[in-house]
């Protein structure tokens, strides 16, 4: 903190609970190697199918390959993933079931190499055999069900209308264009439909591992492009067997070894995906959109040219289901349409709650147009609660939202804050206009009013805020309105706009006690007390990384209260700009920053170091600034190309005449200018194209996060390189840690701040570091 008052800092939003289902599934360090072996066996055993497919090898290699490699390749595949099963927990038993699913599919897998091991040739019958895959896809389709669905339990009959009916409508497709035409080709009938079930229960899986890698992360491609090889294999397997082309260890095998290999690769190596966090608007359509065209087509087909008659009931249920899923979509839409609006309304009143307020002055702040916020206070409500009672207090809040309602242009929108605080927000206008309409409100709504028998005189304090003149923020925007209301309150109940008269200066009694300390302690007026304690400027170096040298210091005042300790600016600049103390208090601090820096040693030869100072919004307002800053200059014999004097961004949002004339005053006086806090404002880089600026200060809010944030980072490395583009010094403030620097220093940032240097120092302290660093003795205090 300096001498601009700043909002609370942001930080970055903590992760998403339930981010990580499963916490204790975090890779193996031991995996690598296994995996290494995994992908080792499976290279190996293509290697060989393709040797054997060219020739290159002596006839039966591929089968014997088949029958052993490839088993022990899914063998291996079954180990990871039963090992995986074990550690894992919270997971829903999504491995267990993988695990369940893709051991019944090698017991398959083994039987059949067995028998054609024995026959000497592939099986082209129904044998009993084919078992094992019907148990392991069901249990592999049973872990696509948890994942997809992970938390979803709320509305199960619409989810299970939904998967029956993409389930029957593939069933139908595939009986009708491909099950059938085979069988009347004089192919056994149960032969075909077992074969082509695998495939209409691989795309399916394949389906729901999609979906998840794309909820989940580029890590959750892997099973999905396993599954995508599975699918693969036995599509191919179902079309040379029925064709009467299948030979064992053909190759064919290998694609399937290919994707259960990538299935253990990903349990050895992968988390379990988050949990869904909701599904949106399109996606709960997306199988009725799909279900039904496709569905009232194959009925059409079936009136010109019949189907069978399987086909027609698989069609009609697959019909079914989809109509259950879109009306069991229009409910859900419903009730969160409901919930929603019961989220943003005042239960007691009906108006919109605090929550909806902030919304729609976010999305009129983003649309840029004028409008006025009014916050009203209802005067002595607590008289009336306590002397008639809770239900008559909410009567009476009943009775002034409607006449607040009624008293209000259109389109005004009324909100309720909390207890006997109401809003107003007027669009479309601002400053005085918004204030007629605010006490043409105020006239309408103090009269009286009849609670459970009794008349009732009621007052109010409304207090105007308007934007963009007044704040250019929501919360600012709350602040200014909430400031002007305690004004009107000193008033005995008025409408009091932001920034006119003294708004604000009555707040509390020890507001104003405060401020008189404060005077006091910059000299203002003779001390009332015996001690209101003095203002200390601190120092932060400034590190030139190029150089691995200091290069600068930023002046940060503190208040050493008597009574209340040291006070940080968040703690009185506010008050300080609101009494008009802001003028006084940054000549103070910029007359003993000066003075301190007048005797710092040279950086190198004749070149000073930087001193940063801190100016706020009403400081930019004083036309004669730059005159006052000359003057500091000149009496402490230092050269303006060694003052830098920060502005944030917030300031500059204005865009004012006066405040554009201020800073080229500065800049032809040689201070250089540098925009603080760069990134929390709305249009920073029109700053860096319109404004004489030679420094841009990133915000720690990037900074602190771009060793472990790829958007901090990406952030960080596009401002410094379009700096540097525009001939733009770079300082990164905030940096507390060696990795933060260091990631700064490969970024080619300028010059680094914060604690990680050194903590501010009082200017003694300051030069006793300085001089310890030169000698490479220590660090500061």
């Amino acid at each position: 903190m300096s001498v601009v008052a700043r909002g609370p800092r942001r930080h970055p939003a903590p992760g998403r609970a339930g981010a990580d289902v499963d916490p204790a599934a975090r890779p193996d360090p031991r995996a690598a190697p296994a995996t290494r072996l995994l992908l080792a066996g499976a290279a190996l055993y293509g290697l060989v199918c393709a040797a054997a497919a060219l020739g290159l090898v002596p006839a039966g290699t591929g089968r014997l390959a088949d029958a052993t490699l490839g088993n022990v390749v899914e063998l291996g595949v079954l180990v990871a993933l039963t090992r995986r099963a074990r550690r894992s927990r919270g997971s829903d038993g999504y491995w267990t079931l993988l695990a369940v699913g893709v051991g019944a599919y090698c017991v398959s897998e083994v039987a059949f190499d067995v028998a054609e091991a024995v026959l000497g040739r592939g099986v082209r019958d129904v044998t009993g055999l084919e078992l094992g895959y019907v148990v392991g896809y069901g249990a592999l389709l049973a872990a696509a069900v948890r994942l997809v669905w992970v938390g979803a339990r709320r509305w199960r009959v619409g989810y299970v209308a939904e998967a029956l009916g993409i389930l029957l409508i593939t069933v139908a497709l595939a009986q009708e264009y491909v099950v059938h035409p085979l069988v009347a080709g004089g192919r056994p009938s149960a032969l075909v439909a077992s074969w082509v079930t695998l495939v209409v229960l691989d795309a399916l899986l394949l389906a729901g591992s999609v979906v998840v890698a794309a909820r989940s992360g580029r890590a959750w491609w892997l099973p999905a492009a396993g599954f995508g090889l599975l699918t693969a294999a036995d599509t191919t397997f179902t079309v040379v067997s029925l064709t009467g082309r299948y030979a064992p260890g053909s190759g064919v095998d290998a694609i399937a070894v290919a994707g259960l290999t990538l299935l253990g690769v990903a349990a050895l190596r992968i988390r379990t995906p988050s949990a869904a966090s909701g599904r949106s608007r399109l996606s709960i359509v997306v199988t009725p959109a799909v279900v039904l065209p496709t569905g009232f087509g194959l009925l059409v087909v079936d009136h010109v040219d019949r189907l069978s008659g399987s086909a027609v009931w698989l069609t009609a249920g697959a019909c079914a289901a989809a109509l259950v899923r879109l009306v069991l979509s229009q409910s859900e839409l419903l009730e969160l349409a409901t919930l929603r609006r019961e989220a943003l309304t005042d239960d007691l009143t009906g108006i919109a709650n605090r929550r909806a307020l902030l919304a729609d002055l976010e999305r009129r702040c983003a649309a840029d147009a004028p409008f006025a916020l009014a916050i009203v206070d209802l005067d002595r409500f607590k008289e009336v609660n306590d002397g008639l009672g809770h239900a008559a207090g909410d009567e009476l809040l009943r009775q002034v939202v409607g006449q607040l309602l009624q008293a209000a242009p259109e389109p005004a929108v009324v909100a309720r804050l909390g207890g006997d605080e109401l809003a107003l927000v007027l669009p479309g206008t601002a400053g005085e206009a918004a204030v007629a309409d605010v006490v043409a409100v105020h006239a309408a709504m103090v009269r009286s009013y009849v609670l459970l028998g009794h008349r009732v005189h009621v007052a109010a304090s409304l207090g105007v805020a308007s934007f963009p003149v007044d704040a250019q923020r929501p919360s600012d925007l709350l602040r200014c309105a909430d400031i002007a209301m305690y004004e009107a309150k000193t008033l005995g109940g008025a409408v009091c706009a932001f920034g006119t008269g003294e708004a604000g200066a009555g707040r509390t009694r020890p507001s104003l006690t405060l401020m008189t300390q404060l005077r006091s302690a910059l000299g203002l007026v003779e001390a009332a007390d015996a001690d209101c304690g003095q203002l200390v400027v601190l120092f932060q170096p400034q590190l030139d990384l190029a150089r691995d040298a200091v290069c600068g210091a930023e002046a940060l005042v503190r208040w050493d209260h008597p009574e209340l300790g040291v006070l940080t600016p968040a703690e009185f600049l506010d008050e300080a700009e609101r009494h008009g103390l802001m003028g006084h208090l940054t000549h103070h601090v910029l007359d003993r920053a000066l003075a301190a820096a007048a005797g710092w040693p040279t950086r190198s030869g004749d070149q000073r170091l930087r001193l940063a100072v801190n100016l706020s919004a009403t400081n930019l307002l004083d036309v004669d600034l730059p005159a006052r800053v000359a003057g500091l200059l000149h009496r402490h014999g230092q050269d303006p190309g060694t003052l830098v004097l920060e502005i944030t961004e917030t300031v500059l949002m204005s865009r004012s005449p006066r405040t554009r004339s201020v800073l080229e005053g500065l800049r032809a006086l040689g201070v250089g200018l540098s925009i603080d806090d760069f990134g929390t404002g709305y249009s920073s880089l029109a700053y860096l194209k319109e404004l004489p600026v030679e420094e841009v200060k990133l915000d720690r809010s990037f900074v602190a996060d771009i060793a472990h944030d790829d958007r901090s980072a990406a952030i960080v490395a596009s401002t410094i390189w379009l700096g540097h583009r525009l001939g733009v010094r770079i300082v990164g403030e905030g940096v507390e840690t060696a990795r933060t620097l260091e990631v700064l220093r490969g970024l080619r940032c300028d010059t680094t701040q914060g604690f990680l240097h050194s903590r501010p120092l009082v200017a003694d302290e300051f030069e006793r570091w300085l001089a310890a660093r030169r000698a490479g003795v220590g660090t500061a205090p």
